[in-house]
């Protein structure tokens, strides 16, 4: 038996339009249940992981070929802007079980872009980056309340 450790990918669109769609990209023309769902076989790449010193948000493209259903996602998302999108990734050993945690980020649609044979759908996170600045009040007395002489504070 092998030691090699796969990469299953799930994503969980909800778009502006329609109906929530679930796909997975490892169990080739197999469904597979995922926290209790559903989550049919569809030939999909996860690119991006875009970050800068300026607290830009993070951004990732779903690339998926161009079909029915991809077409489909990009209506009923409207262009794929403001679509809703969970992306969790799990690695697996090879005929090994789905681990029920692994990494877990949520997108929100920023657009779409197509070419003869492929469809990216691109996405934002959907957590702001904080500035450097943030938070730009000083703990006090009249903030906090008494200060601890140790690490618990009561934030009101």
């Amino acid at each position: 038996m092998s030691n090699e450790i796969r990469i299953c990918q799930f994503i969980e669109i909800d778009p502006s339009k329609g109906m929530v769609k679930r796909y997975q990209n490892y169990f080739i023309q197999e469904t597979k249940i995922f926290k209790g769902e559903n989550y049919s076989f569809a030939p999909f790449e996860a690119e991006g992981g875009v970050s800068s010193l300026n607290a830009e948000n993070q951004q990732v493209i779903i690339r998926l070929p161009a079909s029915e259903y991809a077409i489909r996602l990009v209506e009923e998302g409207d262009g794929n802007r403001l679509s809703k999108m969970l992306l969790c990734t799990r690695f697996i050993t090879v005929g090994g079980s789905i681990p029920d945690t692994g990494p877990e980020e949520y997108y929100v649609g920023i657009g779409a872009s197509f070419s003869d044979d492929t469809i990216e759908l691109r996405f934002r996170s959907a957590l702001d980056g904080v500035a450097g600045g943030f938070p730009a009040r000083t703990l006090t007395e009249r903030n906090v309340g008494i200060l601890p002489l140790d690490s618990n504070l009561s934030l009101r």
